[in-house]
């Protein structure tokens, strides 16, 4: 799985343009112009290779179940060790086998700030769409909820 986290890295980097391919790293705000089929192809590799255990839609929906709290969430995927929750050294402190923890990888870099891994969950790839129960009442018709 390094190999496939490099990859990751390689290509945000390509496809977020032309300035993060000068500078070697994703700004946040260059992660919109990525596209979300870019980003879904991304993530199902991601999760079908690891049936399920790595990808960024896992990593925004356990970062949702810890309340969207991110020191929680570094935690719950096993991005920071010691009672100090101090960040693991890369690429050497990183689990790259499936035994690491749900969630675990892909690696974003968190050292210079939340900001990029933030933008990457609020992507519309990563958007959880709300489902609308649809009714069988006729219109007008009185439903529990205009009780």
């Amino acid at each position: 799985f390094q190999k496939a986290d490099d990859i990751t890295r390689a290509l945000l980097i390509e496809l977020a343009g032309e300035d993060a391919k000068g500078r070697g790293w994703v700004y946040f705000s260059e992660v919109k112009t990525i596209s979300v089929k870019d980003f879904k192809t991304m993530d199902s590799l991601w999760v079908a290779y690891s049936e399920g255990k790595f990808g960024f839609s896992v990593q925004k929906n356990l970062w949702v179940q810890c309340s969207k709290r991110w020191p929680k969430f570094f935690k719950r995927i096993n991005w920071v060790q010691g009672e100090n929750n101090i960040y693991r050294k890369w690429p050497a402190e990183f689990n790259y086998t499936k035994e690491a923890e749900k969630g675990h990888l892909p690696l974003t870099n968190a050292l210079r700030g939340t900001e990029l891994i933030q933008a990457i969950f609020k992507h519309p790839a990563f958007e959880v769409e709300e489902k609308k129960k649809v009714g069988n009442t006729a219109p007008g018709s009185l439903t529990s909820k205009s009780l």
